[in-house]
């Protein structure tokens, strides 16, 4: 079992977050459509085209989260537009997402589990090794998947949720 992640000292993660986030200013991130809409010291919410089979796109905004950063992955969740709150099931800000052909996302909302004998209750799960709450949860991953510090940074996960955001994977908004 992997071990629980531990809080960071705050202006050192809000420094190598800050310096990270610079990726979406570079071409890979606007192919694949991400744009920063605010950025605080500890937290940053980015917009992510979710895209259609016919190439109809929609708006998903995913706040992203330091407080673990960046000997852990981010914190993420799909938010509501403008007060960015964890977007509730049955909503125009969640997403569907059937996982074909791959094994490493799941999306659940809410998640409630016992990790270690501590009640975890996630409003929101992005499921995969890049994301801090996938730490929170009893997961047993393999080793060449788990977060490491110093090669992985938070373009990992923006690019793992670009992806899961594309046809075949994405199906359209979980809500209206």
């Amino acid at each position: 079992m992997l071990p629980f992640p531990v809080r960071v000292d705050e202006e050192i993660a809000a420094e190598k977050f800050h310096r990270d986030l610079e990726w979406l200013r570079g071409d890979r991130a606007q192919q694949l459509g991400l744009r920063l809409v605010d950025q605080r010291p500890i937290y940053a919410v980015v917009r992510i085209p979710g895209v259609r089979a016919n190439e109809q796109e929609d708006d998903y905004y995913v706040r992203l989260g330091a407080e673990y950063y960046d000997k852990w992955p981010p914190t993420a969740a799909f938010v509501t537009p403008g007060t960015w709150d964890p977007a509730s099931p049955g909503t125009r800000w969640l997403p569907t997402v059937q996982c074909q052909g791959i094994n490493w996302f799941g999306l659940h909302a809410p998640y409630n589990s016992n990790y270690d004998g501590k009640s975890v209750n996630l409003p929101q799960l992005l499921c995969f090794t890049f994301t801090a709450e996938y730490y929170m949860v009893p997961h047993s991953p393999s080793e060449d998947s788990v977060w490491q510090q110093g090669r992985h940074t938070l373009t990992a996960t923006l690019s793992r949720l670009a992806e899961i955001l594309r046809h075949p994977h994405y199906r359209g908004p979980s809500g209206q």
